[in-house]
């Protein structure tokens, strides 16, 4: 009996030529379909996110000459340097200061006003909308908006205040004012975004949760803080991660009001690096400053997804 010869193909090219047969006839594994799928993803993402943050890296190790285009490798000098920076720990103390307070403020308004746009009323649809025009507005536009209304000579706040017969309030030449209208703006500007995701929370909660609840007696209130906001957790986290990250990363209202002659107490991180890289063409340092607010970033989320987000069931 003749015995059958035995492949001598390695098994490493069986396997391909196997795949290739399912991907031509269409019946792939679920697994390898998953693989395809996520592929095109995954490019894009080591394109756009990974490349450029290994970049940013080596480029942090090195200083760069601005009178020669030549790139002198430093080691860790810049982050020794980091380290000892008065002016990058007051930018990086004053970053986290004011994203608590912008976060903080932000979700206290926006709470109220994702409750009043998924009321039952015929004016829901105005309160929405007045909701995406802050949201929808530049960061830029809102900074360079503002830091006009809080001029001390010719802004609105003022000329109210002085028709109510009070002082001038030199808004953004005191440390202690415009740290006020830097945190106000913000708050106005984000406090919409929060109530968007709130509000999209609040429509995924089945209405008749809270009506059986208001059959056995349970009063608004405890329909609120017994139902609504125990289900609204996962929403919760999702704003606040956000929220937080972009308050750690914001650029463009106090660079606008840093602009219009704001006192040097608005410098984030953001404009910090800006200046760093921009005025200074220091683009080693830069990069450094950069990396310190990615850890910061990174930090702060881990925190939210170990503490805060919404246990798995």
């Amino acid at each position: 009996m003749r015995q059958p010869e035995l492949s001598t193909a390695p098994r490493s090219q069986t396997r391909g030529a196997t795949f290739l047969a399912r991907f031509v006839s269409g019946n792939l594994r679920d697994s390898e379909l998953a693989i395809l799928l996520l592929a095109p993803s995954v490019v894009l993402l080591v394109g756009i996110m990974l490349y450029p943050m290994l970049n940013v890296f080596l480029m942090s190790l090195r200083v760069q000459n601005t009178l020669e285009p030549s790139m002198v490798t430093t080691g860790f000098e810049n982050f020794s340097r980091l380290l000892a920076d008065k002016r990058f720990l007051d930018a990086f103390t004053r970053t986290i200061w004011f994203g608590f307070l912008t976060v903080t403020g932000s979700f206290l308004i926006g709470l109220p006003l994702a409750l009043l746009a998924n009321l039952e009323t015929g004016w829901r649809w105005l309160v929405r909308v007045a909701l995406l025009l802050p949201w929808a507005m530049p960061q830029i536009i809102t900074g360079t908006m503002f830091a006009w209304m809080f001029n001390s000579q010719y802004g609105v706040f003022n000329d109210i205040l002085v028709r109510l017969g009070f002082e001038r309030i030199y808004w953004l030449i005191r440390p202690d004012s415009a740290t006020v209208a830097f945190v106000l703006t913000v708050i106005w500007k984000t406090s919409s975004f929060v109530a968007l995701i709130l509000l999209g929370g609040l429509q995924s909660i089945p209405l008749e949760l809270s009506e059986a609840a208001q059959v056995d007696g349970a009063t608004s209130t405890q329909v609120f803080w017994r139902i609504t906001l125990p289900l609204l957790r996962p929403a919760i986290a999702v704003a606040l991660i956000f929220r937080t990250l972009s308050a750690l990363q914001v650029f463009d209202i106090p660079y606008a009001f840093m602009s219009a002659g704001a006192s040097q107490s608005l410098e984030t991180l953001g404009v910090y690096v800006q200046k760093q890289t921009v005025e200074f063409t220091d683009f080693g340092y830069g990069s450094t400053v950069s990396l310190g607010l990615f850890a910061l970033s990174l930090v702060i989320t881990v925190i939210y997804l170990r503490f805060i987000r919404p246990e798995e069931s």
